[in-house]
């Protein structure tokens, strides 16, 4: 008997840092954790390479541009209690250039800027965690796995 494979989805996580702060958007109308906090994020579409999509997410979600060579790697996540498997990648940059604005305001009530130490607890666990990984230089991290 052959067993079945799955089919996995990539998304893409911006930690954007301004001094002790990281910039956060509160999701409205997603159908995924709407009225939590998060990092401007997204799906990876076909074609896309992981860099590429967070350029585009960041563009299409806080009106910014970031290049490709300031966008660095911070941290995997693959959570084993989702029903859909889904790897999660995490990028951090520094710089960007463009005014920073709520570009998809059916699915954005708030951006704001928020020190690192003051995270809100109502934020996307896998976002929190992200942070933690970063702080702790933990680049694979798997969880929620029998």
């Amino acid at each position: 008997m052959q067993e079945e494979r799955y089919t996995t989805k990539v998304t893409v996580g911006l930690i954007l840092i301004k001094e002790d702060r990281v910039l956060l958007i509160k999701r409205k109308n997603t159908g995924y954790m709407d009225g939590m906090y998060a990092f401007v994020a997204g799906h990876v579409e076909k074609g896309e390479s992981l860099k590429q999509a967070m350029i585009r997410e960041a563009n299409e979600e806080a009106g910014i541009k970031i290049d490709e060579n300031d966008i660095e790697f911070v941290c995997l996540i693959r959570d084993g209690k989702r029903n859909d498997e889904y790897i999660n990648f995490y990028f951090k940059a520094y710089k960007y250039s463009g005014d920073i604005k709520i570009a998809e305001e059916d699915k954005c009530e708030e951006i704001t800027w928020t020190r690192i130490e003051d995270i809100p607890q109502n934020m996307i666990p896998n976002d929190l965690r992200a942070i933690q990984n970063m702080k702790d230089k933990i680049y694979l991290d798997e969880y929620n796995w029998k």
